[in-house]
């Protein structure tokens, strides 16, 4: 048989995809997400492709159904979640150590900084690490947030999501935690202002006396200054 012509032969690269979970990126993790969540469907055989590989969309769209098949027999392994036995609080990267601090409360610049995060895209898990998981003695100010963050941000996107997931796990319940306090705050405070507005219509129709008014306003007062503390 005659040999092929090199107008005939083409040449489509190199090709590799993850053969296991520990080969999955916390940023490939987090973009397969964001699809089923965004368009509200799994992703197709492109989308899969396109993040796993780091090959446009127009690459994946000119391989041939032979090759398909060989890279799909690789991914069979993303049929079952990946494992996740443990749940810690701190990940060793390159031999130095992260830890979410569970001994102090938040303070207002990082919860603000994660709420802003979760308002954006609750699947960017990165960010909520870079944020919270910190080396010993660091503290999210100004200086980190414009000089640090953005670099540990990609730090930990390029972390294997196996390695991830026991962190992500107890950030997740961690965040669960501080919301449901905060959710309960805020439905007692509303309901204390609810209170107020009625009591106030009804001194000025004469229903409720103005000492009683005074009486229940101190009391109204002491249970804000306590759910302060949640």
């Amino acid at each position: 048989m005659d040999k092929l012509e090199n107008k005939d032969v083409i040449d489509y690269g190199s090709w590799t995809v993850p053969t296991d979970w520990s080969q999955i990126s916390l940023k490939m993790f987090q973009e397969l997400e964001n699809y089923y969540e965004v368009k509200e469907r799994k992703p197709d055989l492109r989308d899969v492709l396109h993040i796993l590989t780091n090959k446009t969309e127009d690459e994946v769209n000119e391989l041939p159904m032979e090759l398909i098949d060989l890279l799909l027999n690789k991914l069979e392994f993303m049929n079952t979640y990946p494992k996740q036995d443990e749940v810690s609080n701190k990940i060793i990267i390159d031999g130095e150590t992260y830890i979410i601090n569970v001994q102090n409360k938040l303070k207002v610049g990082e919860y603000i900084a994660v709420d802003q995060v979760l308002k954006a895209d609750s699947h960017n898990y990165a960010a909520f690490l870079a944020i919270l998981c910190r080396k010993e003695g660091e503290k999210y100010d100004s200086k980190f947030e414009n000089e640090i963050l953005e670099d540990r941000i990609k730090l930990f996107e390029e972390q294997p999501i196996t390695k991830i997931l026991p962190i992500t796990a107890f950030f997740l319940n961690l965040w669960v935690m501080l919301e449901i306090p905060s959710q309960l705050s805020s439905e007692i405070k509303e309901a204390i202002s609810h209170i107020r507005k009625n009591l106030e219509t009804s001194v000025q129709n004469g229903e409720v006396s103005k000492r009683f008014m005074k009486s229940l306003e101190k009391k109204l007062k002491k249970l804000e200054k306590s759910i302060n503390f949640i």
